[in-house]
Order: structure tokens, then sequence, then C-alpha cells
């Protein structure tokens, strides 16, 4: 009897948790988008297991920002454009919604390419070359129609359901990792005991590493997500587990990302050298066999489409929050046409301008200035979410406490060092 009844009020709060459970893990999840892909392949294919350690910091930075935001949401059931708003001014708001238009751009710009270069490494593993190259122009308009069918005709709900699926194939790298035959002792032990390198490279991947985790798209659609589902204070405790899950789950997949190509591509001698994901996805194939390239290729198309989706949905609730516009995706088109415009305005042009022939040139223009746009915006916004989250007359007990309130504006002080050192690098790159 007493088995019984542990296992109702077990079998009672699991299915409690399921049904606040999705916010948390696909905003953190879809962090592992093209650039994330790219990030983690290139750190592990250049440097083996040497920056795995960075993850730990990477997780804990995570968390505490991804908590704020969403307890920010929870309590006061506004979003965080329309915090900003109402606690900074009009002005502020502006600039800074006008940066993140621009740097979420270039990030759904990027977002299409990953889908575009996972369609190119399944062609060249399969042994068809270039001999596919019209399958792009095929796929990326369809796959453009169904994001919009998909977003614009149903509500969140069957979206969040659409989306919880999508995590899945992220079970591409652990399996491609598995395939690789790492000394997992090593790797393990690499996460514990920090490799630092006194070279500018090395360096440089490091940040970069740390400052692709900590993006201001995820607090936005995160604290969105979190009222177009509902969840309010009675759930936060519950809901504060979903988003501690997230940030876990993203880092683990990352972890095997690392392992995989460092066991492939750095440890392995002949291995080609490699400067793009590209070059990664074609060179595992011969190196680690067809099945790991074409795995590899499945995760950056699933985490491709994953982002497609989300960036242009991210910025299009931001910026109705800021500007005081209907938004929702439990909302119709009539209901709310400036968030449904924006979104399929990012989605179409992110999609052609990666069919234009020669655009090269262009993608790099882009994804620049979204790299410096995201530069100008993480300082200012971390200081604007730790105040928001120090505000006791906004979340009066649920304020951050003492502790996490001093730890928080060292996080925030850390991150800025980083993003300004990026900074410096992006201006150096582009000014030699």
């Amino acid at each position: 009897m007493a088995l019984r009844t542990w296992w109702r009020r077990w079998r009672i709060r699991l299915l409690f948790f399921l049904s606040i459970f999705g916010p948390g893990l696909i905003t953190a999840t879809v962090d592992n988008d093209a650039g994330g892909i790219a990030t983690y392949s290139l750190a592990g294919a250049i440097y083996g297991f040497d920056l795995l350690w960075t993850l730990i910091p990477i997780t804990v930075l995570l968390i505490v920002t991804m908590e704020m935001s969403a307890r920010l949401g929870a309590v006061t059931g506004q979003g965080l454009a329309d915090l900003l708003r109402e606690r900074f001014g009009v002005k502020a708001t502006f600039w800074l919604l006008v940066l993140v238009f621009l740097a979420n751009f270039g990030t759904v710009l990027s977002e299409f390419s990953g889908i575009a270069s996972a369609i190119d490494i399944c062609a060249n593993t399969l042994g068809f070359g270039g001999s596919l190259w019209w399958l792009k122009y095929l796929l990326i308009p369809l796959i453009t129609y169904g994001l919009y069918k998909i977003v614009t005709e149903y509500d969140y709900a069957k979206i969040e359901k659409v989306f919880l699926v999508s995590i899945f194939f992220y079970l591409a790298y652990p399996i491609s990792a598995w395939m690789a035959g790492p000394d997992w002792g090593a790797a393990v032990k690499a996460l514990f005991v920090p490799v630092l390198r006194f070279e500018a490279g090395y360096i440089f991947t490091m940040i970069a590493v740390i400052g692709t985790t900590i993006t201001p798209w995820m607090q936005f659609y995160l604290q969105s997500t979190f009222i177009e589902k509902g969840i309010t204070l009675k759930y936060w405790r519950t809901a504060r587990w979903d988003v501690i899950l997230g940030c876990m789950t993203t880092d683990i997949i990352s972890f095997f990302m690392i392992v995989a190509c460092a066991v492939t591509l750095c440890f392995r001698p002949g291995a080609p050298p490699v400067q793009t994901i590209d070059e990664i996805g074609k060179a595992l194939a011969p190196l680690a066999g067809s099945y790991a390239g074409l795995l590899f290729a499945l995760g950056l198309f699933n985490a491709s489409v994953f982002g497609a989706a989300i960036l242009p949905l991210s910025t299009s609730f931001a910026i109705c929050e800021g500007m005081g516009w209907e938004r929702g995706m439990n909302k119709t088109y009539e209901e709310a046409p400036f968030f449904y415009g924006i979104f399929i305005a990012l989605l179409v042009l992110g999609a052609g301008l990666v069919l234009l022939p020669g655009v090269d040139f262009l993608y790099l223009m882009v994804m620049r200035a979204s790299q410096f746009a995201q530069g100008l915006i993480l300082p200012p916004f971390l200081y604007y979410l730790v105040k928001l989250g120090d505000d006791r007359q906004l979340l009066g007990d649920h304020a951050n406490g003492p502790w996490l309130s001093r730890f928080s504006w060292v996080c925030v002080a850390v991150l800025t060092v980083l993003d300004l050192v990026l900074l410096g690098a992006t201006v150096v790159e582009i000014l030699g």
C-alpha cells in the first residue's frame, strides 16, 4: 500500500512537471545552432580536449542568466522588452532593439547557411559531390514555407511539441562521439583541469566558446514563452528545473561535439586542417566513417532548422513587446500582424539571401556586422537584466538575494571583459 501511494504521488509530480516542461529546455538547446556547432566543433578540431574545461563556467553562467529571465517572467507576467521599456525608458529600449534586430538577422542568415552546408555535407558524404547543387534550391524554400505554416497556423502548445521532438535529433552528436572511440577518462578529466595557453588563437577560441552561449535573444524568447505557456509564480519552483535541465542539456551536447571533432580531426595523424563547418563535415566521412559524417550533417541540419524558427520568433517577441504591439503564437495574423510580419520577413530574407549566387562575400559582411551588434548589446543587456533581477519593488521577495546579486555582477563583469576582447578582435580583423 505504501509503495502504491508513493508511486501515485511521484506519477502526479512527474505529470505536473511535464505539463510545465518545455520553454527552458527548448531555449537552451537551440543555443547549439549553426554558429554554436561551428564554434564547438572547431574548438575540438583545432585544440582537442583543451577547451572542455570552459563548459563548467559556461553552464554556471547560463543557469544564472536564464534563471533570472525566467523568474522575471513568472513573477511579473511581462516580457523582457516590456520591463525594459517601463523601467529604463523608450529611448534606451528602442536602440537596444535596433541592435537586437541587426544581430538576430545575421544569426538567421547563419542558420540558413547551416542548412545549405548540411545538404552539401550529405551530398559529399554519399559520393555525389557537387552534382546535387540544385537540392538546396528545392529544400530551403520548402523548409521556409513549412516553418511559416507551422508558426502561423498552430498555437503555442502544438508548436512546442514540434520543437521538443526536434531536440531528440541532437542525439546525433553523442552517437558521433561514441563512434569516434575517444578516451573517455581523458575527456572527463579535461572538464575539471583548465588548460591555459598564451596564444592568440587559443585565447580567441576560448572567448568564442564562452561568448557563443550567453546571448540576449535567448532571454527574450525564454521570458516570452513562459508567458505564452501561462507559467506564473504558482508554477515557478517546477519551471525552474526546466530551465536548469535545459542549460545542462545544451552543454552536455556541446561536450560531445568537442569530443567527436577532437578525436577525429585533432588527435588522428594525417587529418586535414579545418577552418569551417563545411570542412569539418567533409573530413569526418573518410576519417570516422560515412555514418559519422551523415550524423554530423543531420545534427547540423536539425539545429539550423530549429534556429531558423526560433531566432525570428525571438526577434518578433522582443520588438513587439518593446513597441507595445500585440504578439504571441496563440494569436491570429489579424490579431498580431506586426508579430507575424516581422517573423515572416526575417524568414524570407534569411532564406533568400543564402540562395543568391555569389553570396559568400555578403554573408561574411552580415556575419561580422551581427557579431559586432551582439558585442554592443551584451554588456548593457546584462546590466539591465541584473538591475531588473535586483529590483525588490518589481520582484519583492523573489528578487536576487545578496549572494546571487553579487555573483551576478561578477558574471556581468567577466562577460563584459570577454565581450570587449571579442569586439577588439573583430575590429582588428575588419581593419586588417
